[in-house]
């Protein structure tokens, strides 16, 4: 069967939609041509999956005006399945499948009531959450599958017959990284690695790890904090400034973004890893970030928000990381100092994350549901 994938936002090698779903369907022997945003680094094809692009965009509105041209580009490959990864692409979906007689999936990353709700004014957001949940509910009627990447997605689709299923952002099973690159070893000799990977900036806790950094750097003077990933929320700029103002630019360096097979090593690398979601948005209350899992599978504790449901719940089944309030840097601060200070402790949490990952949030299993449910289709 071939399957189109239709993005306006997501970039070609994107963690979920790229590394998991697109590479799942093709080893599940459909034939996969993906549709993204051209960075101008896309190539032809990947791992058996063919690109087609679109112009990338910036903003929301932006998104909605390249919506004709991604239409168009799904009408041309005439695919069985269309799949849609954001609201816009879901739209985009539909209409491939109405004008071309495919089918349309929708794979549902964000909590999207509330995501988009955050474009207007605060008096406005409950209205435009309940106007688009109403229009959600609607589209899904014209829907042959809804892919949610977490259980406390489904409400908005109770009573609705629409098929659903959940494929959360788990990882691949393979070993520990065993292999940590020689230049990345000598970059941090000597010194105690602390990891934040993934997408940063003020509303995933920037601001509170620097205050709680203060106060770690002088308990700890080989303490290095490393930023992996691109920071968006918020200037960049500031945050660096404010890094040097503290004096802490040895302490808190910023990696930049690396490859996909890259980050394994990192995390090795590391004793402890971060998720700093602050509280506000009900998506940070739902999360269920990759980051998550990646700590898991290299067997490091984690140190996460204790408002958040999902993560929570895996969490403390799991027994594999210490639960605190990420809004206050003292908090963060107790936290990281606890698992430095006790190794034994340290060691035994991130086993049993790693255990957790060998019997149960693994990709694999992701993927037989996936494969299963386009195998209905």
């Amino acid at each position: 069967m071939k399957v189109c994938i239709l993005q306006t936002l997501h970039e070609h090698d994107d963690k979920r939609v790229f590394q998991k779903v697109a590479r799942s369907l093709v080893r599940g022997g459909h034939e996969v041509v993906s549709i993204v945003p051209d960075t101008g680094e896309v190539p032809e094809a990947a791992d058996g999956v063919t690109f087609r692009t679109v112009p990338a965009t910036h903003g929301l509105v932006q998104r909605f005006f390249v919506l004709p041209k991604l239409i168009a580009a799904g009408r041309r490959e005439r695919a069985g399945v269309y799949i849609g990864v954001e609201p816009e692409s879901w739209v985009a979906a539909l209409i491939c499948k109405f004008t071309t007689g495919g089918k349309a999936v929708f794979d549902m990353h964000e909590h999207v009531q509330t995501e988009f709700s955050k474009f207007f004014p605060r008096a406005m957001r409950p209205p435009v959450e309940w106007l688009t949940v109403k229009i959600m509910r609607l589209f899904a009627r014209a829907t042959d599958l809804i892919i949610l990447t977490r259980e406390s997605f489904d409400p908005p689709w109770q009573g609705l017959s629409v098929p659903r299923i959940t494929v959360i952002n788990t990882n691949h099973l393979q070993p520990r990284c065993a292999h940590v690159p020689e230049e990345l070893r000598a970059r941090y000799a000597g010194k105690r690695v602390i990891l934040h990977q993934g997408i940063f900036g003020d509303v995933r806790g920037s601001w509170q790890l620097l205050e709680a950094m203060k106060q770690l750097a002088p308990r700890y003077p080989d303490l290095v904090c490393v930023l992996l990933g691109r920071y968006v929320y918020g200037s960049e700029q500031e945050y660096r400034d404010a890094i040097r103002d503290a004096g802490l630019v040895a302490q808190l360096q910023f990696a930049g973004v690396v490859p996909y097979d890259a980050v394994p090593a990192y995390i090795a690398l590391s004793e402890i890893g971060l998720i700093l979601f602050q509280p506000g948005p009900l998506n940070h209350t739902l999360a269920m970030p990759h980051k998550l899992f990646d700590y898991m599978r290299e067997a490091r504790p984690v140190v996460a928000p204790d408002f958040a449901l999902e993560v929570g719940r895996i969490m403390r089944e799991a027994d594999c990381g210490l639960l605190t309030d990420v809004s206050d840097p003292a908090a963060i601060a107790a936290a990281i100092a606890r698992l430095l200070d006790h190794p034994a402790e340290a060691q035994r949490l991130g086993q049993n994350g790693r255990r957790a990952v060998e019997t149960q949030y693994h990709w694999e299993a992701e993927e037989q549901v996936l494969l299963e449910a386009f195998g209905k289709l």
